[in-house]
């Protein structure tokens, strides 16, 4: 990818896009006559350690080797494509697969054991086909579920099969310069490449172009390549400080990153609750240093809302949430995260100088009561009658194969022998649309594929019947399988009308 040039001052982002079957690796000062790679001459024999000698191997465990080993295991790899357009007006058709493909690389830090990461958003830009391999070598597909273009960060979310190992946050509050960092990405495609440096300057604006502007930066000679984007600036003591975003073109060691105090503000809106899962709790956070350490206190709590009528006052520090530790708000969002409203979450708070404990709940937004129970009853009954889990996706998700779709459904879960898993259909695929006899719906909500059952079912088939013909994305193609239904299928179908 040409570099991306700001005004006046060539930087460009730390991503990497190809074209699909043709890739360029650039050597410095490694080229040898005849194609070769050469070292720097004869390797010198040395007297290593006595064998057995612990002493020797403590002091080569450096406080740099520590903080990449608690840190290694939080950051992943990330991968996608794009495709070109098509002229077809048809979204479902021969010639979306026939598009050329781009693929691109980036980086993501886990911040909740769930499988939500945290990365750069033009990694994830009109992408599609988004896989995320994880530091023991687990390739898992992936979804961004919040995206914020101004500020250049986006959320996925995977589901693994065992809790992940969350990166633990810093400050830039007090950064210094000349103070260690050391990044860890998938540069150029080589994942979980470490680079160490110094923090050169602070409170860098960065134009990119017209519309993006970064601001507040951090400097960094740490080398940041294409692929890095979206990944971890730490410290000595292995805590996130930044996200990696930019490099400038041109020159050697000038990296730029994302001040994480100005990430974790964005974060917790993004990792919301109310964003998330469309209900809220009414607590309203910030972090303060109080006492020689960064607490999380309460800067108001909302009228009306659950936490009020809870009894949460402004002003409480708020210690533990659920199982959690509270260290930022963000804690406070991932610790609601996947309760059901109405249900009491923990909270302890430091109030006047004693623990008090206090349960908190969450409620529907008020304005989505009703959307958000027939969402809920809907895919309960395409869970009952296909044994399908979705998620809805937005154009964006879906856009790369095909700019004319409006979205899809996220296949999270697929029950064993259920009418989805014998139609092929498993997790990760989008499911973007259904087809009975001549009639083509796309789905963008669960409801969607209920109405085309209804009209299956209407058309009183018999032991023949061909099936629903159905189209997905699978691994950055569009592939199309038939959806067949037994007589019980079509029993509970019809029972539902």
């Amino acid at each position: 990818m040409p570099p991306i040039h700001s005004r006046g001052a060539g930087v460009r982002r730390a991503a990497w896009f190809w074209v699909a079957g043709f890739s360029s690796l650039w050597v410095l000062g490694l080229g040898m006559p005849g194609g070769g790679v050469s070292g720097i001459g004869p390797a010198a024999v040395v007297a290593g350690p006595l064998e057995g000698n612990t002493n020797y191997e403590v002091s080569r465990r450096t406080a740099t080797v520590q903080a990449i080993e608690r840190v290694r295991p939080s950051v992943v790899s990330i991968s996608s494509e794009k495709r070109s357009s098509s002229p077809n007006r048809w979204p479902f058709s021969a010639e979306e697969n026939a598009k050329a493909r781009v693929s691109g690389m980036g980086t993501g830090v886990i911040i909740d054991a769930r499988g939500y990461i945290l990365t750069n958003q033009h990694v994830v830009d009109r992408v599609t086909g988004i896989e995320v391999q994880l530091s023991n070598g687990v390739v898992l597909p992936a979804r961004v579920i919040q995206q914020d273009k101004i500020n250049d960060l986006a959320l996925l979310k995977v589901e693994p099969s065992t809790p992940l190992t969350p990166i633990v946050l810093g400050t830039s509050s007090d950064l210094m310069v000349g103070e260690d960092v050391i990044t860890i990405g998938n540069a150029y495609g080589y994942e979980e490449t470490v680079s160490r440096g110094i923090i050169s300057a602070l409170g860098r604006n960065v134009t990119l172009s017209d519309d993006q502007v970064y601001r507040n930066l951090i400097q960094t000679d740490a080398c940041i390549n294409p692929g890095n984007s979206g990944g971890p600036l730490i410290n000595i003591h292995g805590e996130l400080i930044g996200i990696n975003v930019a490099v400038r073109a041109g020159a050697q060691c000038i990296g730029f990153a994302l001040p994480i105090d100005d990430v974790k503000q964005i974060l917790a809106e993004m990792i919301s609750t109310r964003r998330l899962a469309s209900t809220w709790h009414g607590l309203v956070a910030e972090e303060r240093f109080l006492e020689q350490a960064r607490r999380v206190v309460l800067s108001a709590v909302r009228a009306g809302s659950p936490a009020e009528r809870s009894g949460f006052r402004p002003g409480d520090l708020v210690m533990k949430a659920g199982d959690l530790e509270v260290r930022t708000p963000i804690d406070i969002e991932r610790a609601m995260l996947d309760v059901r409203p109405g249900t009491p979450v923990p909270v302890v708070v430091l109030r006047e100088g004693r623990r008090v404990a206090i349960d908190l709940t969450t409620a529907p937004l008020p304005r989505t009561v009703e959307a958000v129970n027939a969402e809920l009853d809907s895919d309960a009954v395409v869970w009952r009658i296909l044994g399908l889990r979705t998620v809805p996706v937005g154009a964006e998700q879906v856009a790369a194969v095909s700019p004319k779709l409006r979205g899809g459904l996220y296949v999270r879960e697929v029950r064993p022998n259920s009418p989805a898993a014998r139609s092929n259909i498993a997790p990760g695929d989008v499911l973007i649309g259904l087809n009975v006899g001549s009639r083509h719906w796309e789905t963008i909500r669960a409801d969607n594929i209920l109405f085309v059952l209804d009209q299956k079912t209407r058309e009183m088939v018999g032991p023949d019947d061909d099936g629903i013909v159905f189209y997905l994305i699978r691994r950055n193609l569009m592939q199309q399988g038939v959806l067949r239904l037994t007589e019980t299928d079509r029993r509970a179908a019809a029972a539902r009308r």
